[in-house]
């Protein structure tokens, strides 16, 4: 009873005055309503959110997720908040935690699939209870062709059990422009190929081109992979070496004669009646002469004559 009408001064007080026991059971009643209900933060609603945007929106509201459960027998949709404790629009201490409760088997970790080709990522994720999703390619300086670059989700990040995750497969460094060095000296060829970014390789042949210049490359001016090798081919001059005589020789041996010596032979043959200076098919005339030294693979002209019978 003391106490009883200590809060009645209380309140009598703050009403400037006596007051009903009517009028003090309804401020009683608002403090109390004011006590229990207007104090804390309301809690987010996150049903029917991922646990990813659950967990932002509870974070956001100044709260902590707590326990995540799953219900695998839930009929909701895999992967969705369908409870949570405290209920939406309650109120809460700030920081404290919401249980959650999720649709569907719980989650698996993406396994780390970098490095890895398409069919061994393929068995990797079948292993861990998820599937091959879709699968690009792109350029990738950094990873060899033929190889998983990326993945989504992420290596380590939960994914729901039975859900496929995409890959992108590197084709290799972006082909680079590959300059023509066909006609450079062997020196500046492998200098500009080297510049750009490739290896060099060099062989040689002999050719009518100045010695020491490039006469071919493989591959050919285009595109390359960086690092990719590049053959060039460099001239080591024309060889000369000396012609046979084959004056009086049937023309037939005399031709292969010429071209055991390393050259082209072209013969020409001239009736006995229009000049031809023999009858039997021998040579009467060559061009270059038999004993001077002329390139390998140059022409040797050779005259022969003959009659009719």
């Amino acid at each position: 009873m003391q106490q009883k009408v200590r809060c009645e001064f209380s309140v009598a007080s703050i009403l400037g005055g006596p007051v009903s026991r009517r009028l003090l059971l309804v401020v009683c009643v608002l403090i109390l309503a004011i006590t229990l209900f207007g104090c804390g933060t309301a809690v987010p609603g996150i049903k029917g959110m991922t646990v990813q945007q659950a967990t932002q929106a509870v974070e956001s509201a100044g709260f902590q997720v707590g326990k995540v459960t799953y219900d695998e027998k839930a009929t909701g949709v895999a992967g969705a908040v369908i409870a949570q404790r405290p209920e939406a629009d309650m109120r809460a201490k700030g920081g404290s935690l919401v249980i959650l409760t999720v649709a569907g088997p719980p989650p698996v970790p993406a396994p780390a699939l970098g490095g890895l080709d398409k069919d061994k990522a393929a068995a990797t994720l079948a292993a861990s209870g998820l599937k091959l999703g879709v699968v690009t390619e792109s350029f990738d300086a950094s990873v060899s062709a033929g190889m998983v670059a990326s993945q989504t989700p992420a290596a380590g990040a939960d994914a729901p059990k039975g859900s496929s995750v995409a890959l992108v497969i590197s084709k290799g460094p972006q082909p680079v422009a590959l300059p023509s060095v066909k006609g450079k000296t062997q020196a500046d060829a492998t200098k500009s190929l080297q510049g750009a970014g490739f290896k060099v390789k060099s062989e040689q042949k002999a050719d009518t081109a100045k010695k020491g210049t490039v006469i071919a490359q493989k591959p050919a001016d285009g595109e390359a992979r960086p690092g990719a090798t590049v053959v060039i081919t460099v001239s080591t001059g024309v060889e000369a070496v000396e012609v046979p005589n084959v004056d009086g020789v049937f023309f037939t041996d005399a031709k292969a004669q010429l071209e055991r010596a390393g050259f082209d032979v072209k013969d020409i043959s001239v009736y006995a009646g229009d000049g031809g200076r023999s009858t039997d098919g021998s040579v009467y005339e060559q061009s270059p002469k038999g004993g001077v030294l002329a390139p390998r693979g140059s022409l040797v002209t050779i005259w022969w004559g003959y009659e009719h019978s």
